[in-house]
């Protein structure tokens, strides 16, 4: 029995697990430790974090720690490849499994929340492959992008999924090559890429997709050292691959208004205020109270100024 609740519980950790989160270079003001899983809705909070911004809600992941909260990375650069749970870069840092499908959104959430902050956010979606061109393009203009050396079982010419990530990879070995001479600096940096047209069009297990994960691999990998020579190793370079169940959607689709009549949301420091104020003006009232109690019932002396304006006296007769 114990023997089949340990199976049990193995196969749904190992169906909640969705994708790995690879920490790949990070400055010494941070401290990646321990094996504690990471929801997938946290990762941009985990960015977020990391330069420097206070985290509001109830985001907990134990492995983050703080070091020096005064040298916080210059700038957080994240590789996301959607469609697959497990990849080769893994073995190339500290990583972290991760729990859910909301990769895109956290990416999303945290890319917004930046730029309401004011701070520069690069967002190259090559998951929508114009719009990361377009992304490309108005950072760095029209720099040349060089061809992927040829490829033994993506064949670009036959099938258009592999054409599309094999351009994929070349614009990031050109951003790879540019990164120091970038004329927009960014707080930000995402990379977004799929391989779910390649696992489509050849298999998930096939030789064509093991071959994109190698590209993949080395592509990041050479913008990670780019990163770290553009910014003296002061930089959060991490990998995010994960194997989404959702359908991708445009970021700007509105979603539809669900009025469930639901309370006021208040934040964990609400209680902590309200407490402060009430105290205070009960604290005040009570002072306020005793200090009118007091002048009322003060006796000024024969002598005093005040007994001499308010007495009345009766005029002597010459």
């Amino acid at each position: 029995m114990l023997r089949n609740l340990i199976i049990f519980s193995l196969f749904v950790v190992a169906i909640r697990a969705s994708g790995e989160f690879t920490i790949l270079s990070t400055p010494k003001s941070l401290s990646f430790k321990g094996n504690e899983p990471l929801a997938s809705q946290y990762i941009g909070d985990v960015v977020y974090a990391s330069l420097g911004n206070a985290v509001a809600g109830d985001a907990q992941w134990s492995a983050l720690t703080i070091v020096d909260p005064f040298n916080l990375p210059k700038v957080v650069v994240a590789a996301a490849l959607n469609g697959v749970a497990h990849s080769k870069i893994a073995g190339a840092g500290k990583s972290y499994e991760i729990q859910g499908n909301s990769v895109r959104e956290a990416l999303n959430g945290v890319s917004a929340q930046l730029e309401a902050d004011n701070e520069p956010v690069c967002d190259f979606d090559f998951e929508d492959f114009e719009e990361g061109v377009a992304a490309y393009k108005s950072v760095f203009g029209n720099a040349n992008i060089e061809a992927v050396a040829k490829t033994q079982y993506l064949n670009p010419e036959l099938h258009s999924a592999d054409k599309q990530f094999v351009q994929t990879i070349a614009y990031i070995n050109a951003m790879t090559d540019n990164l120091a001479n970038m004329p927009k600096s960014c707080n930000f940096i995402a990379v977004r890429l799929s391989s779910d047209s390649v696992a489509k069009a050849h298999g998930e297990k096939s030789e064509a997709m093991n071959e994109a994960l190698d590209l993949y691999t080395n592509a990041v990998k050479k913008l990670n050292t780019a990163v770290q020579k553009a910014n003296n190793n002061e930089a959060l370079v991490v990998s995010i691959v994960n194997k989404s169940e959702k359908s991708r959607s445009k970021r700007d689709t509105p979603e539809p208004n669900k009025d469930y009549n639901l309370a006021e949301y208040y934040n964990d420091d609400y209680p902590v205020i309200f407490n402060i104020i009430l105290w205070f003006m009960v604290t005040f009232g009570f002072a306020l109270l005793a200090i009118c109690y007091a002048i009322g019932s003060m006796d000024p002396g024969r002598d005093s100024i005040i007994y001499r304006m308010t007495s009345t006296r009766m005029k002597k007769d010459n």
